[in-house]
């Protein structure tokens, strides 16, 4: 008798276990993939963008131009732009632009080694406003 309590508190145990880590691995895939999702982790500004990948490119490219910010390097690929910025007061920047889907589209910033949150959320703002 008690070995069969043990055995239906372990099934119990291990079924909750991986429900819990279950549902848990859904919503964050289902949030990672929602159109307009950001997220400030360790340094780096993570989006998608709802807006083709071409479109955001210009979009990157104008405000780029247009904000006193200047392009050291860009890398090109069929899906992926890379770009290393400089702003006026010589901060490095790391912007990198993929498609995520035909109508979403990821943008990854990092300002300088540890990050400047509120000048990746500016950068972005400028991203989008364009796209829009």
């Amino acid at each position: 008798m008690t070995h069969s309590l043990a055995t239906f508190w372990m099934r119990l145990l291990v079924i909750s276990f991986v429900l819990f880590h279950l549902t848990g691995c859904g919503v964050l895939i289902l949030g990672g993939a929602a159109a307009g999702t950001v997220g400030y982790v360790s340094g780096d500004l993570n989006a998608t963008i709802e807006g083709g990948f071409q479109k955001v490119v210009e979009a990157a490219d104008a405000a780029i131009r247009e904000n006193s910010i200047r392009e050291t390097t860009r890398d090109v690929s069929q899906h992926q732009v890379a770009y290393e910025l400089r702003t006026p007061q010589d901060d490095k920047i790391l912007l990198t632009i993929s498609r995520a889907s035909k109508d979403l589209t990821n943008v990854t910033i990092r300002v300088g080694v540890f990050g400047d949150e509120p000048l990746s959320h500016r950068i972005l703002e400028e991203i989008k406003t364009r796209v829009n």
